[in-house]
């Protein structure tokens, strides 16, 4: 069952759903696959996203207003919705799906749908980005300010057989890896695959030259490395569920820069699950250099969790 409204204080929200983002692009279509699939393997309905992102007007002695839609703006919107609902359906036909028109901009649209939303799907980039620049501001804006856990998908979209691969997560022993932690087992869970836990850690030079040579392992490098291996192992029991007892883990401990480990694990992953920042993170910043630059150069999903 289909329905297409505009946005306004009557819109019911489905707790749980995955809310996905669509704009007439290449990317918004991969986007819309990926979330549909999604939304099978998690067993909840799925909701498309039209943010007409209609312009504000000033208006004198007043906070301004959005200029209202005109008929022939919001044809085109639910054409788009209708394509996207016919591509969905043809292929998961048994999906519940709805779709919504908001005249607010693309970010602000996600970010209200996102209040009730399990999890919310963009395009690395859309219409309005430059070929260049590969992260595009909706989904720089939704992965920073979301209140539910935000998948950016990439601009070629992923092919099925991604979803066969393990799901990669960093960690770091602060509270938002724990969350992207748990988000990574039960993504994994859906999927029937396996995780890769990923620890990456480096000093300054020429100190970690000295003591962490990649070629000749030292008794420090060793200890240090069991010491973060036991404490993945802790974080893993503590975030296990009973749905997700079964996943198999596997524990990685690496000197290297977080941003490029996870990068180069995830290549061979189907999925990589980062916090928005961690220990390293300062409070006003909701998006971490890591997450940041994961988001930046990644081949496959990534999905970013808040703490």
């Amino acid at each position: 069952m289909t329905s297409a409204n505009i946005e306004s204080e009557g819109v019911e929200a489905v707790p749980g759903e995955v809310v996905v983002g669509i704009d007439g692009s290449e990317t918004g279509l991969a986007a819309l696959d990926w979330a549909a699939q999604e939304a099978v393997d998690r067993g909840v309905s799925l909701r498309i996203l039209h943010a007409l992102s209609m312009p504000l007007i000033a208006v004198p002695l007043a906070a301004p207003v959005r200029m209202p839609e005109t008929p022939e703006i919001v044809e085109r919107a639910k054409g788009l919705l209708t394509h996207a609902v016919d591509r969905v359906t043809e292929r998961w036909p048994d999906l519940s799906v709805r779709t919504q028109i908001s005249t607010l901009a693309a970010a602000q649209a996600l970010l209200a749908a996102a209040k009730d939303a399990g999890l919310v799907v963009v395009g690395s980039r859309g219409l309005g980005a430059v070929g260049a620049i590969f992260l595009g501001s909706v989904s720089v804006r939704v992965s920073a300010h979301a209140t539910c856990p935000t998948a950016v998908v990439p601009p070629d979209g992923p092919p099925s057989a991604l979803r066969e691969r393990p799901v990669i997560v960093g960690v770091d022993g602060s509270a938002a890896s724990a969350v992207a932690l748990g988000v990574a087992l039960e993504e994994a869970a859906h999927r029937g695959v396996g995780v890769t836990v990923l620890d990456a850690w480096h000093t300054p030079a020429p100190v970690d030259l000295l003591m962490y040579d990649t070629e000749v392992p030292s008794p420090t490098r060793d200890r240090a490395e069991e010491r973060v291996v036991e404490q993945i192992d802790r974080m893993v029991a503590e975030a296990r569920t009973d749905a997700t007892a079964h996943v198999l883990v596997e524990v990685k401990a690496v000197v290297d820069h977080a941003a490029r480990a996870l990068l180069e694990q995830g290549s061979d992953g189907g999925l990589i699950v980062v916090g928005s920042r961690g220990r390293g993170g300062f409070a006003g910043l909701l998006l971490g250099s890591v997450s940041h630059a994961v988001l930046h150069h990644t081949t496959v999903p990534v999905i970013v969790t808040r703490a």
